[in-house]
């Protein structure tokens, strides 16, 4: 028999049931979002099953289901994070150099970050769905094209560039990525290894930098 003391039970079932706290809820969501990530990487999306990320996470289908209203809500959800995490460029230029040599070294601190395994996993992951989720791909390729449009055009401009020298510099900075980055990135796709890659990278940056230099996009001054 229950004695006075003991809660009710009702009061039990209010406990058990109640909301989780912040920090419990969002450790669920980390573990759902690195097992979703890892299956997707995986496997690829058609052959990821939510039951596959619930078992991984150890969390239950209804955590889950709380969050992500099916399997394309929790890949969009894995995307965006990844994207964020992986494919912004970091931004540091190294202004003590000319333009010349600034722009060479963000061009190879793209590359690197562009041909990354888990950079070039993504991509082929968002490739194979881009038909059925057109949205999400070309969110993705924004992020990453912007956040190197954006490196490379302060790259070019230099560290106190004013806005209207900014918007200048990224035009060429457009050019510079379709030039360097863009091909790379297929050849990671299609699978070309990362030893080749790294190897060409040296002289195609070179080259894209005296294309631009010699029609005049680049400034002539060297350090800011």
């Amino acid at each position: 028999m229950q004695s006075p003391a003991d809660p009710k039970p009702d009061a039990v079932r209010r406990r058990r049931g109640g909301r989780p706290s912040a920090d419990k809820a969002g450790e669920v969501d980390r573990r759902i979002l690195d097992a979703a990530t890892d299956l997707f990487l995986q496997l690829g999306f058609d052959a990821t099953s939510c039951d596959q990320v619930v078992a991984q996470a150890g969390a239950g289908k209804a955590s889950l289901y709380a969050r992500y209203a099916n399997k394309e809500e929790l890949f969009a959800a894995v995307v965006r994070r990844k994207v964020e995490r992986t494919l912004i460029p970091s931004g540091a230029v190294p202004w003590h150099l000319s333009v010349r040599d600034r722009l060479r070294a963000v061009g190879h601190s793209l590359l690197d970050h562009a041909l990354a395994p888990e950079a070039v996993a993504l991509m082929r992951v968002v490739v194979t769905t881009a038909h059925r989720m057109p949205d999400l791909a070309r969110l993705v390729d924004r992020i990453g094209r912007d956040g190197g449009v954006a490196c490379v055009a302060r790259a070019i401009a230099g560290s106190d560039a004013p806005p209207e020298k900014i918007e200048e510099a990224s035009r060429v900075a457009v050019r510079f990525i379709d030039m360097v980055f863009v091909p790379h990135q297929m050849r990671a796709l299609i699978g070309d290894t990362r030893e080749q890659l790294d190897a060409e990278a040296p002289p195609r940056i070179d080259d894209a930098i005296d294309l631009l230099s010699r029609a005049g996009w680049l400034p002539s001054s060297g350090t800011p």
